[in-house]
């Protein structure tokens, strides 16, 4: 069976396959210098890891990235790194031009065993009595709409990547979904969210631990964009 095309981080994966959850969260990470003789990015305490894509955002001055480009971090320190085009690849962007006040947005990719979703819809009816006097409804309009998305985290260090330390967090950003659909007719098994749409994202209310069971919370993902999700089959399947 064929993976969906989302952009998986194998040292990260235990499903390899399932359904796949990409956030591009705020805050970004700003102030970062390049170095073009050493192709190294510097910031003190940047909190990024080996392997995280990263979105370049802007920059003044440097040469050798690209705006909108998502770049993995290879070579990481507290203070520095490198990027690459492509997860855990041995060679490194070519930075040709220093540059200063660089801009990166952190990407995390998760794989789910679970995800539910939630839409909320309001309906009103506008209502006038027919030829005999019997109210009918004549028009029904929507009042209400929101789509929310819960799936489970069993791994709670994986929290942490997504609030940045707390454990209770609300946090904003974008987010690109793929679900399996393993009995699609054209031979792909995901359906695709539409790129990068607006989400606010948080933590359920519990954690739950013992029982012979794993430490396992839910990370809730609300959409913040002006309509529905538009979903379409992942043609790179």
């Amino acid at each position: 069976m064929s993976l969906p095309s989302a952009p998986f981080n194998p040292a990260k994966s235990l499903y390899n396959g399932l359904s796949v959850i990409q956030l591009k969260l705020s805050p970004t990470v700003g102030g970062i210098a390049a170095t073009a003789a050493t192709d190294t990015l510097a910031k003190a305490a940047h909190g990024l890891a080996a392997n995280q894509g990263v979105v370049f955002v802007s920059g003044t001055g440097v040469v050798g990235l690209t705006a909108g480009t998502t770049y993995y971090v290879q070579a990481v320190d507290a203070g520095s790194f490198k990027l690459t085009a492509t997860p855990g690849a041995a060679t490194v962007v070519d930075i040709t031009t220093d540059g200063t006040a660089i801009v990166l947005q952190p990407v995390l990719v998760f794989e789910a065993q679970k995800i539910e979703d939630d839409p909320q819809t309001g309906m009103k009816a506008l209502e006038y009595p027919d030829a005999k006097g019997v109210v009918r409804p004549v028009r029904i309009v929507r009042t209400k709409g929101a789509e929310k998305f819960t799936f489970d985290l069993l791994e709670l260090k994986r929290l942490l990547e997504i609030s940045g330390g707390p454990l209770s967090f609300r946090k904003t950003g974008t987010a690109t979904l793929w679900i399996p659909d393993v009995d699609d007719p054209a031979g792909t098994v995901a359906l695709k969210s539409e790129a990068d749409f607006a989400v606010s994202v948080s933590r359920s209310d519990k954690i739950t631990h013992g029982g012979g069971d794993f430490s396992k919370t839910a990370v809730i993902l609300e959409s913040l964009k002006t309509g529905d999700v538009v979903w379409s089959i992942d043609a790179a399947a």
